[in-house]
């Protein structure tokens, strides 16, 4: 079984690099960042088709040739997924991801994907240890949250079935706004959850069980180990240690 792909490739790119608006065309080791997520995702076993959504068509390169389709949306970050995703106009599952991920592979896809599949859940979404973050990519800066088992990282992609995206269109906004803000996101999980979690008390099966409360559909916590589905770049340092990766990578 394959998914189809929805990379979100939008986003300020002048907090990275102040001469490039649009976040995903962020040069990294001499290509545009959404470029190496195509490119990971074109080359993974999982992935069918590919759709890129982005703030405008004007200007964005020869890599654009490389996807399937390429939808322009300038919304919120959940109308820009559901318009990706509904340029399938098919049942198949959906591989969300940002384009923020220069550093993505094939292996770290398909892993995901299969795992994702094989819970037979309506949404999934990656675990990274703390382990794996800072040996495969040493020197980042990552935040972590204590859980049973150990400190881990949410990685920037999930897999999910097509109709859960629209009806969870207004929860699945607010994840995103208060994802980096525990009070913003204590109105949303609940503050028993987010108390739990702050004193490392949560096991995977309740992210499980709270985030199916809320989307309404069986939801799957995924352990990978490929740090690369969590290594987004957000900030100037994350350049410097993803091209470190990159071209160690290439050597190699």
């Amino acid at each position: 079984m394959k998914v189809d792909a929805v990379v979100l490739a939008g986003g300020d790119g002048e907090v990275i690099d102040p001469a490039v608006h649009i976040k995903g065309l962020v040069p990294i080791a001499g290509k545009p960042m959404v470029e190496w997520v195509v490119d990971a995702l074109r080359a993974a076993t999982t992935v069918a088709e590919i759709a890129v959504v982005v703030p405008t068509a004007e200007n964005l390169g020869a890599w654009a040739d490389k996807v399937d389709k390429l939808v322009v949306s300038d919304a919120r970050f959940i109308d820009n997924a559901i318009a990706g995703i509904d340029s399938f106009r098919n049942d198949r599952h959906v591989l969300l991801t940002t384009g923020d991920l220069p550093a993505l592979t094939p292996e770290a896809v398909d892993d995901f994907v299969t795992q994702s599949l094989e819970a037979d859940a309506d949404f999934s979404y990656p675990l990274v240890r703390e382990a794996d973050v800072l040996e495969q990519f040493p020197g980042s800066k990552r935040t972590f949250v204590k859980i049973v088992g150990g400190p881990v990282t949410g990685g920037n992609m999930m897999v999910l079935a097509p109709a859960l995206a629209a009806s969870a269109r207004e929860i699945g906004q607010r994840f995103f706004e208060t994802r980096k803000n525990p009070l913003k996101m204590a109105g949303v999980v609940g503050v028993p959850f987010v108390v739990k979690m702050a004193l490392g008390r949560l096991d995977p099966t309740d992210v499980e069980r709270k985030l199916g409360q809320l989307l309404g559909g069986k939801c799957a916590a995924i352990y990978t180990s490929h740090a690369s589905i969590g290594a987004d770049v957000d900030k100037p340092l994350d350049v410097i240690v993803s091209e470190r990766v990159l071209y160690e990578r290439n050597k190699g």
